[in-house]
């Protein structure tokens, strides 16, 4: 007799199941389906696990990366140096007033990574990390530019442009 295997599902099946149940259920009523899934989810701990452990990393994340882009923006944008004083490099008081002023040293790369920590290839990498994101951005921002030369000033895009309309658009936005 050949032994039977039981594969658990996974914590995004047990979610969609569970919400696929409850919309089913409150027959289509998204309300109502959302007030069944909560109940469900406040009453079985690994249902509530398989939805909320995602959000966690998530919003962790998130915390993580707010603090790093404010570091990142103090030290690229520091505060305009009101004080005459000027320590020597030879004095212990220039590192202390480096690192107080927020130098460009303590700019942190993408992975957190202070830039007077960082090696040459560290560094290299960041900068192709930024300048995929600086060619991406320029990219859709001459996209929209094609895109509002293209509409009269009242109507909306929706009213004047198709999908075709827009993928030729991208298309010469790519292009440069």
């Amino acid at each position: 007799m050949a032994a039977l295997h039981f594969k658990a599902p996974s914590p995004r099946d047990l979610v969609a199941d569970a919400a696929k149940q409850a919309f089913e259920e409150a027959g289509g009523d998204v309300r109502a389906a959302t007030a069944k899934l909560e109940a469900r989810v406040r009453a079985e701990y690994g249902l509530r696990e398989a939805l909320t452990d995602p959000l966690i990393s998530n919003a962790c994340y998130e915390a993580v990366r707010r603090q790093v882009q404010g570091a990142r923006k103090a030290v690229w944008n520091p505060p305009a140096r009101t004080e005459k004083f000027t320590p020597s490099k030879v004095s212990g008081a220039y590192r202390v007033t480096q690192l107080a002023a927020g130098t460009l040293l303590m700019f942190p790369l993408p992975g957190g990574k202070k830039l007077g920590d960082a090696t040459r290839e560290e560094i290299s990498a960041a900068a192709s990390f930024y300048e995929s994101q600086a060619e991406d951005m320029g990219t859709k921002a001459r996209w929209l530019r094609l895109v509002a030369q293209s509409m009269p000033t009242t109507a909306t895009a929706g009213d004047v442009l198709t999908d075709g309309r827009l993928r030729e658009l991208q298309e010469a936005a790519r292009v440069g």
